[in-house]
């Protein structure tokens, strides 16, 4: 059965809270942190899951069992140990790999109600499974953690390696340290544009979070010679008052001490759901 509702506790707060109130919350940085089971008596820790490729949702933490009583206890079966990476490589994505995700970002975030729920009961009858413990007893495989880029300097030796997925964070809310050094689907809306001579820098702004996403010379020079022009129409179109929405796949990396995505091509980015050449001159 899904977890519909959680406690949110730190020191003397205790509050219920919900997957619709989680994550225009503006402490919500704070909040994911400190979730636990509403069950009266139960102290087990609680995790959000944002949307992604399944539906944001409530989950319990690995070893952090329900009490007997909870109406969420479940028992957990063994299962092998997992996966031990030994190395780590980053893989290039290509532009039609990225057509496909961004496609299938600005579906999710169109998402109706109706298949919004198709998809949770989907998932409901998947939960049905027991859950799973590890058997400390049995080796572990082993395996080569590949991660997605855009950056330039991706291994492009891993021949016969399938393309590594790219993780969607439908909001700037959802971006953790785990996403530094790989590339990201990200949707959010622009909150400013700064253009200089080829490099332009789009804010990102949820709540009280900001992202600032980089457009440098190695996108410059995959994109179009008038790319430049086409930012400033956009630029035009965001003062005059417009709401503009922003998906793009781009890497993460730390500048100035936050979070911030660069943008490796023209291709890689969707104004409104279009391309920014079908926003600038239309079809």
């Amino acid at each position: 059965m899904a977890i519909e509702v959680v406690l949110y506790k730190k020191e003397d707060v205790s509050e219920e809270i919900t997957l619709v109130d989680i994550e225009n919350r503006s402490d919500y940085d704070m909040i994911k942190k400190n979730l636990f089971c509403a069950f009266e008596g139960c102290t087990a820790k609680i995790e959000y899951v944002p949307k992604g490729k399944r539906i944001a949702h409530f989950k319990t933490w690995p070893m952090s069992d329900h009490s007997s009583d909870c109406i969420d206890f479940f028992e957990r079966e063994q299962k092998n140990r997992g996966r031990k990476n030994l190395a780590s490589s980053s893989m290039g994505l290509t532009d039609k790999h990225i057509n496909n995700v961004l496609r299938s970002l600005i579906n999710s975030v169109d998402e109706t109600e109706e298949e919004k729920e198709l998809r949770l009961q989907k998932q409901r009858e998947k939960r049905k499974k027991k859950n799973q413990t590890v058997d400390k007893n049995k080796d572990s495989d082993r395996s080569e953690d590949i991660r997605p880029t855009t950056v330039k300097d991706a291994d492009e030796t891993l021949e016969g390696k399938r393309a590594p997925s790219v993780k969607r964070r439908h909001s700037i809310s959802f971006l953790s340290e785990e996403d530094l050094g790989t590339a990201i689907a990200l949707h959010e809306n622009i909150a400013s544009i700064s253009i200089e001579e080829k490099r332009v820098v789009i804010l990102l702004r949820k709540n009280t979070k900001e992202t600032k996403v980089y457009f440098e010379e190695a996108f410059f020079a995959k994109s179009a010679t008038n790319i430049g022009a086409m930012f400033e129409v956009v630029k035009r179109s965001f003062d005059n008052g417009d709401v503009l929405a922003l998906d793009c796949v781009g890497t993460v990396e730390r500048r100035g001490g936050e979070l911030s995505l660069v943008i490796g091509g023209q291709s890689h980015i969707r104004i409104n759901k279009k391309t920014i050449q079908n926003f600038v001159f239309g079809s």
